[in-house]
């Protein structure tokens, strides 16, 4: 992060400040969550059995998916298995702007049924999850 002078003229008056400024962070292509999406090691669909949601106040954070595995794609998982599934996600409340990927609403997660979920070593690929209801 860099900090740079800020000059204002204000009704006459000249005005100082610091404005601190982050590197942008854009988007990413389609084609690297496509690739993410290729290489996973596991591909699950989950029945949804809970969804741990942000504490109050929080707007954007990791959510805690738990669901039973109903269909194997790819890798070892068993139908019938647990799996608990870290997820990045967001509150209504969440402001949007220009950046990387936030994360999926935990009040649309709370309300899904289905999921397809594409991991690589236990870890959610980049964009790696679908609702399917």
């Amino acid at each position: 992060m860099r900090l740079l002078p800020v000059l204002a003229a204000t009704s006459g008056l000249l005005m100082a400040s610091v404005v601190a400024v982050e590197p942008a962070r854009a988007e990413l292509p389609p084609h690297v969550y496509q690739q993410a999406r290729d290489t996973a090691g596991t591909v699950v669909t989950l029945r949804v059995q809970s969804v741990r949601r942000l504490p109050a106040g929080e707007t954007q954070g990791t959510c805690s998916l738990t669901g039973i595995v109903t269909g194997v794609d790819r890798g070892m998982a068993q139908q019938g298995q647990t799996v608990v599934i870290a997820v990045p996600c967001i509150s209504p409340a969440w402001q949007p702007m220009p950046g990387p990927f936030p994360g999926y609403r935990h009040d649309v997660l709370g309300r899904t049924e289905n999921v397809r979920v594409y991991m690589t070593g236990g870890v959610l690929a980049r964009r790696g999850l679908d609702i399917l209801d």
